[in-house]
């Protein structure tokens, strides 16, 4: 996913997605999300599924994990895409966003960042009606769901409670549990339930930290030749007893 603008003002927003595990729909850890899960999945494959997807939820349930996962899909399909975390766009000019309408999808993550900011707003607005003019693919993150977001602009605030809105819910520790197994397996890993709920306890439970975590626990255990126990999880990620 490397578009750049002839100043460079995108590629340094951009970069932070290339600093951790490829985010994929397979490594998302669903759970009771199954649901979200599909029409984002379609909303990256299937042309004609709904253009605009709005997901809500907290800190750590894997909305930016999703949005880079939908944006890889279509990139993938040599489509123009791009992902803008707008807590760090935020730093820079709402001008960032003009010409991203241009594009096939746009990845706007963490949209509570620029909420009450009218400027900021503006643009938003002026991109989303750009792009459902033009056929374009957007989605959508934040942690409120539009209606409740504080925004100040009531047009954008309808436009965005007409798109097709997911809360992303926070799992309790037993669906986390068969969901970070189910993860491991869809990586050749198997991972006893023991070794699930030591990792759940011990580690931040956002889905980043757990997906870098199977990373690590599947590199070193098929280096090292050896199953996955609760002391060997311990000794690989320095965790505490």
């Amino acid at each position: 996913m490397s578009i750049v603008s002839e100043d460079g003002r995108w590629q340094q927003l951009t970069l932070g997605l290339f600093r951790q595990s490829p985010a994929s729909f397979e490594t998302f850890l669903a759970g009771t999300n199954g649901e979200a899960l599909r029409a984002v999945t379609a909303w990256a494959t299937l042309p004609d599924s709904p253009w605009c997807l709005f997901l809500w939820g907290p800190s750590g349930v894997g909305k930016s994990h999703l949005l880079q996962a939908a944006l890889r899909a279509v990139d993938q399909r040599d489509a123009s895409c791009i992902y803008l975390p707008l807590r760090e766009a935020r730093q820079h000019s709402a001008e960032l966003l003009e010409g991203l309408d241009s594009l096939s999808a746009v990845g706007l993550d963490d949209l509570d960042a620029i909420a009450g900011d009218p400027v900021w707003e503006e643009a938003v607005f002026t991109l989303y009606n750009a792009m459902q003019a033009t056929g374009r693919r957007l989605i959508v993150s934040a942690d409120c769901s539009p209606q409740t977001l504080g925004l100040l602009l009531p047009d954008l605030r309808s436009r965005l409670s007409a798109a097709l809105v997911y809360h992303i819910e926070n799992l309790n520790d037993e669906d986390k549990a068969q969901a970070l197994i189910g993860a491991a397996a869809r990586r050749g890993i198997a991972l006893p339930e023991a070794v699930a709920r030591y990792l759940l306890r011990r580690l931040p439970r956002d889905w980043a930290g757990l997906n870098a975590a199977l990373d690590r626990l599947d590199a070193v255990s098929l280096s090292a030749g050896r199953p996955l126990t609760v002391p060997f999880a311990r000794e690989v990620l320095v965790l505490p007893d």
